[in-house]
């Protein structure tokens, strides 16, 4: 009588899988108020310094909207370098951003813990790609409201907001457009005058 032997299984091989790093050891590894650090995708991820015209766009826009949102009490406009935890593995530091009156509670007191109403970034030379393409995913994943994305070169700032679970484009406007916010009532601005500089 034949008998079939049993066969062994083949043991699957374990390759090491990195730790995905939790706010708790970006706040421990990275130099205190540094500023140029996000925690991406649970991997610490240093970020140059921004570029002048950068920082004049961002000036620019905290200006206008900052104060906009001040005069009419809509809630706080906090510009970077601001630790914001979107994740237990995300915590970026968006150029600009909005936080309603309704939601002050996510403003904690070493970092926005949770996503703003309005989150802008503006491009600079050593963002990739996949950078924005991943944050913006978590923006959206997330429950930002509105989300602007500037791209200097080109003088344009694309606009998505939120419609259900999804932050979808809505339109490219050029320094002859005027922008007006979804999040912030009231608000509009000629885009030209954050080119000026």
């Amino acid at each position: 009588m034949h008998t079939t032997k049993a066969r062994r299984p083949v043991p699957t091989r374990k390759f090491p899988q990195p730790k995905l790093l939790t706010y708790e050891d970006y706040a421990r590894l990275t130099p205190l108020n540094s500023g140029n650090y996000e925690l991406r995708n649970g991997k610490i991820e240093a970020m140059p310094s921004p570029i002048p015209s950068h920082q004049l766009i961002s000036s620019e826009l905290h200006i206008a909207l900052g104060g906009f949102i001040r005069q009419h009490r809509l809630g706080k406009f906090i510009a970077a370098p601001m630790d914001t935890q979107f994740t237990e593995h995300d915590t970026f530091q968006p150029d600009l951003l909005f936080v309603s009156n309704e939601r002050l509670g996510i403003i904690g007191e070493k970092k926005i813990e949770g996503a703003p109403d309005l989150v802008v970034e503006i491009l600079s030379p050593g963002n990739t790609p996949k950078e924005m393409s991943y944050k913006r995913h978590v923006y959206e994943s997330t429950g930002v409201r509105e989300y602007w994305f500037i791209e200097p070169e080109q003088r344009t700032l694309s606009q998505y907001e939120r419609v259900g679970d999804e932050l979808r484009w809505q339109r490219t406007l050029t320094p002859d457009d005027i922008l007006r916010s979804a999040v912030v009532a009231g608000f509009e601005m000629g885009l030209g005058r954050i080119f000026e500089g």
